[in-house]
């Protein structure tokens, strides 16, 4: 669908620019933007890459295992029935990701996570609950500390990126509270 919106909106553009004698502008518009693009996405690859490093040297050194020891009885509650040792270091890390707001980096995390989950499943059509609701919590994942966005802002010349910590501390708290909440009602209902 959005494919079918930019294509949209760059014909638009194009006839409008055509129309109104006006080709020269939107040439240099695109030549204008295609370049801050670059360099805006460079700045966005500088930066997770430092996190997906940080996080993978959290992962060898043992952080990870150390956090994941302090995280266990959360992890526990949200996942009552997982005995796996290493899934629940998958999912941890995959939230730990999240909350530095390093999601990119989370993805790898998840997917090793949900194709452990999937084993424990038997590779049945259906999705267990325990991977229902870690697809649920992990997407509710608002980042505490947004790394990603803060660049953005830093980027594009916010006054002050560091403005929605705050912020983000309290709708990361709400969404997962709110999203392991409707997980365990659905669970209990069926």
């Amino acid at each position: 669908m959005m494919n079918i919106v930019w294509a949209g909106i760059f014909l638009a553009s194009v006839f409008y620019s055509a129309f109104s004698a006006n080709l020269p502008a939107l040439s240099e518009a695109l030549t204008e933007s295609s370049s801050e693009a670059v360099e805006f996405v460079l700045g966005l690859c500088g930066i997770m890459a430092l996190w997906s490093g940080l996080m993978e040297i959290a992962e060898r050194t043992g952080l990870i295992n150390s956090l994941s020891k302090l995280l266990m009885p959360f992890t526990k509650i949200l996942f009552p029935n997982q005995r796996d040792p290493e899934t629940l270091s998958l999912i941890i890390m995959s939230f730990m990701a999240n909350i530095f707001g390093a999601g990119n980096s989370s993805t790898v995390f998840a997917l090793r996570t949900m194709e452990r989950l999937d084993a424990d499943n038997h590779h049945r059509p259906e999705a267990s609950n325990d991977m229902c609701t870690f697809a649920v919590v992990n997407m509710a994942f608002a980042p505490i500390f947004p790394v990603m966005a803060i660049q953005i802002r830093t980027e594009l010349g916010s006054d002050d990126p560091y403005s929605i910590v705050l912020p983000s501390v309290i709708t990361a708290a709400a969404t997962i509270f709110i999203s392991a909440a409707l997980c365990r009602y659905f669970e209990r209902r069926d």
